[in-house]
Protein backbone atom coordinates (compact mmCIF):
# COMPACT_ATOMS: atom_id res chain seq x y z
CA UNK A 1 0.00 0.00 0.00
CA UNK A 2 1.33 3.16 -0.93
CA UNK A 3 1.72 5.90 1.89
CA UNK A 4 -0.17 8.89 1.80
CA UNK A 5 1.03 12.39 1.92
CA UNK A 6 2.30 14.78 4.58
CA UNK A 7 2.30 17.91 5.15
CA UNK A 8 5.31 19.73 4.29
CA UNK A 9 6.47 20.75 7.91
CA UNK A 10 5.89 17.43 8.90
CA UNK A 11 7.67 15.97 6.47
CA UNK A 12 10.72 18.42 7.28
CA UNK A 13 10.57 17.67 10.56
CA UNK A 14 10.78 13.82 10.02
CA UNK A 15 14.14 14.16 7.36
CA UNK A 16 15.61 16.20 10.47
CA UNK A 17 15.33 13.13 12.52
CA UNK A 18 17.32 10.68 10.32
CA UNK A 19 20.39 9.43 12.05
CA UNK A 20 23.97 11.24 11.83
CA UNK A 21 27.13 9.93 11.03
CA UNK A 22 28.79 7.24 13.12
CA UNK A 23 32.32 5.38 12.78
CA UNK A 24 32.33 2.73 10.17
CA UNK A 25 34.32 -0.53 11.45
CA UNK A 26 37.74 -1.58 10.90
CA UNK A 27 37.07 -4.22 9.26
CA UNK A 28 34.63 -2.89 6.64
CA UNK A 29 37.93 -0.35 5.94
CA UNK A 30 40.18 -2.91 5.49
CA UNK A 31 37.59 -4.87 2.54
CA UNK A 32 37.48 -1.47 1.04
CA UNK A 33 41.20 -1.12 0.84
CA UNK A 34 40.89 -4.13 -0.73
CA UNK A 35 38.05 -3.78 -3.51
CA UNK A 36 39.83 -0.31 -4.66
CA UNK A 37 37.69 1.58 -7.46
CA UNK A 38 38.38 4.63 -9.52
CA UNK A 39 36.21 7.09 -9.23
CA UNK A 40 34.70 5.93 -13.02
CA UNK A 41 34.55 2.14 -12.09
CA UNK A 42 32.67 3.26 -8.85
CA UNK A 43 29.94 5.22 -10.90
CA UNK A 44 29.51 2.39 -12.73
CA UNK A 45 29.21 0.05 -10.30
CA UNK A 46 26.19 1.89 -8.48
CA UNK A 47 24.51 2.04 -11.84
CA UNK A 48 25.26 -2.05 -12.25
CA UNK A 49 23.58 -2.76 -8.70
CA UNK A 50 20.93 -0.45 -9.19
CA UNK A 51 19.99 -2.21 -12.09
CA UNK A 52 20.20 -5.54 -11.06
CA UNK A 53 18.35 -4.88 -7.61
CA UNK A 54 15.11 -3.61 -9.84
CA UNK A 55 15.50 -6.44 -12.91
CA UNK A 56 16.72 -9.00 -10.69
CA UNK A 57 15.32 -8.77 -7.05
CA UNK A 58 11.80 -6.65 -7.10
CA UNK A 59 7.95 -7.77 -5.75
CA UNK A 60 5.95 -8.44 -8.97
CA UNK A 61 5.15 -5.59 -10.75
CA UNK A 62 8.12 -4.26 -12.07
CA UNK A 63 8.30 -0.29 -12.89
CA UNK A 64 4.79 -0.29 -11.05
CA UNK A 65 5.47 -1.48 -7.96
CA UNK A 66 7.13 1.31 -7.05
CA UNK A 67 6.22 2.59 -3.29
CA UNK A 68 6.52 6.26 -1.67
CA UNK A 69 9.44 6.69 0.36
CA UNK A 70 9.52 8.16 3.92
CA UNK A 71 13.50 9.14 3.37
CA UNK A 72 13.39 11.70 0.39
CA UNK A 73 11.05 14.11 -1.28
CA UNK A 74 11.14 14.79 -4.84
CA UNK A 75 10.81 18.85 -6.27
CA UNK A 76 7.14 19.09 -5.35
CA UNK A 77 7.91 18.34 -1.87
CA UNK A 78 6.16 14.58 -2.34
CA UNK A 79 7.59 11.60 -0.90
CA UNK A 80 10.12 10.28 -3.44
CA UNK A 81 8.98 6.72 -5.64
CA UNK A 82 11.02 4.05 -4.21
CA UNK A 83 11.33 0.30 -4.65
CA UNK A 84 12.50 -2.54 -2.20
CA UNK A 85 14.68 -5.52 -2.98
CA UNK A 86 12.80 -8.57 -1.72
CA UNK A 87 15.15 -11.34 -1.13
CA UNK A 88 17.47 -10.15 1.68
CA UNK A 89 19.88 -12.90 1.17
CA UNK A 90 20.65 -12.20 -2.46
CA UNK A 91 20.46 -8.35 -2.46
CA UNK A 92 22.53 -5.60 -4.39
CA UNK A 93 21.70 -2.68 -1.86
CA UNK A 94 21.84 -2.90 2.03
CA UNK A 95 20.12 -2.52 5.17
CA UNK A 96 20.25 0.86 6.65
CA UNK A 97 17.02 1.71 4.92
CA UNK A 98 15.21 -1.45 4.06
CA UNK A 99 17.02 -2.23 0.82
CA UNK A 100 15.38 0.71 -1.26
CA UNK A 101 16.93 0.80 -4.32
CA UNK A 102 16.92 3.99 -5.15
CA UNK A 103 18.32 5.49 -1.61
CA UNK A 104 21.37 3.64 -2.01
CA UNK A 105 21.64 4.44 -5.53
CA UNK A 106 21.14 8.55 -4.43
CA UNK A 107 22.86 8.18 -1.14
CA UNK A 108 26.14 6.64 -2.90
CA UNK A 109 25.96 9.34 -5.99
CA UNK A 110 25.15 12.53 -4.39
CA UNK A 111 25.57 15.15 -1.57
CA UNK A 112 23.48 13.25 1.48
CA UNK A 113 20.20 15.77 0.63
CA UNK A 114 16.58 15.02 1.06
CA UNK A 115 15.61 16.13 -1.99
CA UNK A 116 15.54 15.17 -5.66
CA UNK A 117 14.40 15.18 -8.71
CA UNK A 118 12.39 12.32 -9.44
CA UNK A 119 11.98 10.84 -12.94
CA UNK A 120 10.89 7.85 -14.92
CA UNK A 121 13.56 6.60 -17.30
CA UNK A 122 12.86 6.77 -21.21
CA UNK A 123 15.43 4.15 -22.48
CA UNK A 124 17.99 1.26 -21.66
CA UNK A 125 17.10 -2.04 -19.28
CA UNK A 126 15.46 -0.14 -16.38
CA UNK A 127 13.18 2.19 -18.37
CA UNK A 128 9.84 2.90 -17.07
CA UNK A 129 11.56 2.64 -13.34
CA UNK A 130 11.58 5.93 -11.50
CA UNK A 131 15.14 7.20 -10.52
CA UNK A 132 16.36 9.68 -8.11
CA UNK A 133 19.09 12.90 -9.26
CA UNK A 134 20.47 15.62 -8.21
CA UNK A 135 23.07 18.19 -9.17
CA UNK A 136 25.14 18.26 -6.58
CA UNK A 137 27.71 14.73 -6.82
CA UNK A 138 30.01 13.77 -3.49
CA UNK A 139 33.43 14.83 -3.99
CA UNK A 140 33.79 11.01 -4.31
CA UNK A 141 31.48 8.38 -5.31
CA UNK A 142 30.46 4.99 -2.70
CA UNK A 143 30.13 1.99 -4.56
CA UNK A 144 28.81 -1.15 -2.52
CA UNK A 145 31.30 -4.29 -1.61
CA UNK A 146 29.73 -7.62 -1.22
CA UNK A 147 30.65 -10.90 0.35
CA UNK A 148 28.63 -14.29 0.90
CA UNK A 149 28.60 -13.53 4.10
CA UNK A 150 26.72 -10.91 6.41
CA UNK A 151 29.39 -9.32 8.30
CA UNK A 152 32.31 -7.60 6.55
CA UNK A 153 35.73 -9.93 6.63
CA UNK A 154 34.06 -12.86 7.69
CA UNK A 155 33.43 -14.81 4.54
CA UNK A 156 34.32 -14.38 0.72
CA UNK A 157 35.17 -11.52 -1.29
CA UNK A 158 32.61 -11.40 -4.11
CA UNK A 159 33.05 -9.27 -7.39
CA UNK A 160 31.10 -8.55 -9.92
CA UNK A 161 31.98 -9.56 -13.66
CA UNK A 162 35.27 -7.35 -14.76
CA UNK A 163 32.79 -5.86 -17.49
CA UNK A 164 29.79 -5.79 -15.89
CA UNK A 165 28.25 -7.75 -18.12
CA UNK A 166 25.67 -9.40 -16.60
CA UNK A 167 24.36 -9.56 -12.67
CA UNK A 168 26.32 -12.40 -11.20
CA UNK A 169 28.88 -12.51 -8.61
CA UNK A 170 32.03 -13.87 -8.69
CA UNK A 171 34.75 -16.01 -5.96
CA UNK A 172 37.17 -14.19 -8.71
CA UNK A 173 38.39 -10.59 -10.09
CA UNK A 174 38.49 -12.60 -13.69
CA UNK A 175 34.75 -13.38 -13.65
CA UNK A 176 35.15 -16.66 -14.19
CA UNK A 177 33.22 -18.74 -10.98
CA UNK A 178 30.07 -17.88 -10.56
CA UNK A 179 28.88 -17.56 -7.11
CA UNK A 180 25.38 -19.44 -6.94
CA UNK A 181 24.15 -18.66 -3.07
CA UNK A 182 23.90 -15.95 -0.75
CA UNK A 183 25.30 -12.53 -1.26
CA UNK A 184 25.42 -9.48 0.91
CA UNK A 185 26.42 -5.79 0.42
CA UNK A 186 28.96 -5.70 3.62
CA UNK A 187 30.23 -2.06 3.07
CA UNK A 188 30.10 1.06 1.03
CA UNK A 189 33.44 2.56 -0.13
CA UNK A 190 35.07 5.82 -1.39
CA UNK A 191 38.76 6.21 -2.37
CA UNK A 192 42.03 8.03 -0.85
CA UNK A 193 42.83 11.47 -1.92
CA UNK A 194 46.50 12.39 -0.60
CA UNK A 195 49.21 12.12 -3.43
CA UNK A 196 51.74 9.54 -1.85
CA UNK A 197 54.60 11.97 -1.46
CA UNK A 198 52.55 14.74 0.72
CA UNK A 199 53.69 15.03 4.55
CA UNK A 200 51.54 15.69 7.17
CA UNK A 201 52.10 16.87 10.76
CA UNK A 202 53.18 14.63 13.43
CA UNK A 203 54.18 14.91 16.97
CA UNK A 204 58.22 14.92 15.68
CA UNK A 205 57.13 16.58 12.07
CA UNK A 206 55.86 16.57 9.09
CA UNK A 207 55.89 12.84 7.74
CA UNK A 208 55.51 11.64 4.37
CA UNK A 209 51.97 9.95 4.25
CA UNK A 210 52.86 6.64 2.68
CA UNK A 211 55.48 5.97 5.04
CA UNK A 212 53.61 7.01 8.16
CA UNK A 213 51.23 4.50 6.95
CA UNK A 214 53.80 1.95 6.18
CA UNK A 215 55.39 2.24 9.89
CA UNK A 216 51.88 2.68 11.34
CA UNK A 217 52.14 5.73 12.99
CA UNK A 218 49.65 7.18 15.22
CA UNK A 219 50.60 10.13 16.41
CA UNK A 220 48.83 12.42 13.98
CA UNK A 221 48.93 16.07 15.33
CA UNK A 222 44.98 18.16 14.46
CA UNK A 223 43.63 20.89 15.64
CA UNK A 224 42.16 20.74 19.52
CA UNK A 225 38.28 20.36 19.85
CA UNK A 226 37.86 23.80 21.61
CA UNK A 227 40.14 25.40 18.95
CA UNK A 228 38.13 28.90 16.92
CA UNK A 229 40.06 30.87 14.17
CA UNK A 230 41.52 33.18 16.79
CA UNK A 231 42.89 30.33 18.67
CA UNK A 232 43.98 28.01 16.64
CA UNK A 233 45.22 25.23 19.18
CA UNK A 234 47.20 21.85 18.31
CA UNK A 235 47.24 18.81 20.16
CA UNK A 236 48.43 15.09 19.64
CA UNK A 237 45.91 12.62 18.57
CA UNK A 238 45.35 9.23 17.72
CA UNK A 239 45.01 7.94 14.00
CA UNK A 240 41.79 5.62 13.82
CA UNK A 241 42.72 4.09 10.17
CA UNK A 242 44.45 4.61 6.61
CA UNK A 243 43.18 4.22 3.55
CA UNK A 244 45.33 3.52 0.40
CA UNK A 245 44.10 1.65 -3.11
CA UNK A 246 45.60 -1.70 -4.17
CA UNK A 247 45.46 -0.56 -7.41
CA UNK A 248 47.00 2.10 -9.50
CA UNK A 249 44.76 4.24 -11.20
CA UNK A 250 44.89 8.13 -12.38
CA UNK A 251 43.96 11.46 -10.15
CA UNK A 252 43.73 14.58 -10.94
CA UNK A 253 46.14 16.71 -8.65
CA UNK A 254 46.15 20.84 -7.42
CA UNK A 255 49.33 22.24 -6.95
CA UNK A 256 48.62 25.09 -4.97
CA UNK A 257 51.46 27.41 -4.34
CA UNK A 258 51.21 30.34 -1.84
CA UNK A 259 52.75 34.19 -1.14
CA UNK A 260 54.73 32.87 1.69
CA UNK A 261 56.52 30.08 -0.73
CA UNK A 262 54.18 27.68 0.18
CA UNK A 263 53.05 24.46 -1.28
CA UNK A 264 50.11 22.00 -1.16
CA UNK A 265 49.36 18.99 -3.29
CA UNK A 266 46.07 17.11 -3.10
CA UNK A 267 43.64 15.82 -5.24
CA UNK A 268 40.55 18.19 -6.78
CA UNK A 269 38.14 17.23 -4.09
CA UNK A 270 40.52 17.21 -1.00
CA UNK A 271 39.15 19.59 1.80
CA UNK A 272 41.27 22.68 2.34
CA UNK A 273 40.57 25.38 4.84
CA UNK A 274 40.31 29.13 3.88
CA UNK A 275 40.81 31.96 6.13
CA UNK A 276 37.54 32.51 6.47
CA UNK A 277 37.63 28.98 8.41
CA UNK A 278 35.42 27.35 5.37
CA UNK A 279 35.96 23.51 4.42
CA UNK A 280 36.38 23.92 0.62
CA UNK A 281 37.20 21.59 -2.51
CA UNK A 282 40.68 21.92 -3.53
CA UNK A 283 39.43 22.23 -6.96
CA UNK A 284 37.49 25.68 -6.42
CA UNK A 285 40.20 27.36 -5.34
CA UNK A 286 41.93 30.06 -7.39
CA UNK A 287 44.68 32.69 -7.76
CA UNK A 288 44.16 35.40 -5.06
CA UNK A 289 41.97 33.09 -2.62
CA UNK A 290 43.33 32.42 0.61
CA UNK A 291 44.84 29.24 2.59
CA UNK A 292 44.93 29.13 6.37
CA UNK A 293 48.25 28.31 7.91
CA UNK A 294 48.82 26.21 10.61
CA UNK A 295 49.97 29.57 12.95
CA UNK A 296 46.06 31.13 11.92
CA UNK A 297 47.59 33.68 8.86
CA UNK A 298 46.09 33.71 5.83
CA UNK A 299 48.23 33.00 2.75
CA UNK A 300 47.12 33.96 -0.99
CA UNK A 301 47.28 31.07 -3.69
CA UNK A 302 49.10 32.81 -6.30
CA UNK A 303 49.26 29.74 -8.72
CA UNK A 304 47.05 26.81 -9.29
CA UNK A 305 48.60 24.16 -11.49
CA UNK A 306 46.73 20.81 -12.50
CA UNK A 307 48.44 17.55 -13.22
CA UNK A 308 47.64 13.84 -13.51
CA UNK A 309 48.96 11.62 -11.10
CA UNK A 310 48.62 7.77 -11.89
CA UNK A 311 49.22 5.50 -8.57
CA UNK A 312 47.68 5.42 -5.44
CA UNK A 313 46.51 7.83 -3.13
CA UNK A 314 46.09 7.78 0.78
CA UNK A 315 44.32 9.40 3.63
CA UNK A 316 43.70 9.03 7.04
CA UNK A 317 41.08 9.56 9.45
CA UNK A 318 41.98 10.44 13.16
CA UNK A 319 40.41 8.79 16.77
CA UNK A 320 38.42 11.73 17.14
CA UNK A 321 34.97 12.42 15.30
CA UNK A 322 34.07 15.72 16.37
CA UNK A 323 34.91 18.30 13.00
CA UNK A 324 37.78 20.35 14.57
CA UNK A 325 39.37 17.53 16.00
CA UNK A 326 39.47 16.39 12.15
CA UNK A 327 41.35 19.02 10.62
CA UNK A 328 44.93 17.94 10.21
CA UNK A 329 48.20 20.46 9.07
CA UNK A 330 49.76 19.50 5.64
CA UNK A 331 52.88 21.12 4.48
CA UNK A 332 51.82 23.80 6.51
CA UNK A 333 48.08 24.29 5.85
CA UNK A 334 45.14 22.71 7.39
CA UNK A 335 43.15 20.44 5.84
CA UNK A 336 40.34 17.96 6.61
CA UNK A 337 40.77 14.26 7.47
CA UNK A 338 39.11 11.88 5.25
CA UNK A 339 35.88 11.80 7.67
CA UNK A 340 35.06 15.09 5.67
CA UNK A 341 34.51 13.15 2.85
CA UNK A 342 31.67 11.46 2.64
CA UNK A 343 31.52 11.04 6.12
CA UNK A 344 28.05 9.86 6.42
CA UNK A 345 28.92 6.62 4.62
CA UNK A 346 30.25 5.44 8.46
CA UNK A 347 26.63 5.34 9.83
CA UNK A 348 25.85 3.23 6.57
CA UNK A 349 28.16 0.91 7.23
CA UNK A 350 27.93 0.55 11.23
CA UNK A 351 24.21 -0.81 10.41
CA UNK A 352 25.33 -2.97 7.71
CA UNK A 353 27.01 -5.21 10.29
CA UNK A 354 23.60 -5.24 12.21
CA UNK A 355 22.89 -8.67 10.83
CA UNK A 356 25.78 -10.23 12.98
CA UNK A 357 25.15 -8.44 16.21
CA UNK A 358 22.68 -9.73 18.20
CA UNK A 359 19.36 -8.16 18.77
CA UNK A 360 19.58 -7.06 22.35
CA UNK A 361 22.67 -5.84 21.88
CA UNK A 362 21.49 -3.01 19.48
CA UNK A 363 20.87 0.87 20.56
CA UNK A 364 17.44 1.40 20.90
Amino acid sequence: MRKPSLPTFLKVAVLTLLPAAAVAEPMQEWRCSVDSLTPEQAQARIEWARKCGLTQNLSPGGPNSWFLSGKAFDTNFDWAKEYKEFNTNRAWTGNLNQYNVNYYHAFSKYDNTPMYTVAAETSGPTANYFKWSHTSSRPRTLYPSFENSPVAGSGTQLLPHPTLANCNLYSDATGTTVWNTNFYVIAYCESSCYAPDQKVLFSNGETNLLEAMQKGREDVITLGANATLDDLQLTQGKVYSYTSETRDSEHLLYRLRTASGGELKVTNEHPVVTREGRMVQAQTLKVGDELLRQDGTPDAIVSVEKSTHFGKVYNLKPEARDQVSNILVAQGFLVGSARFQNDDVEYMNRVLLYRGVPEDALPQ
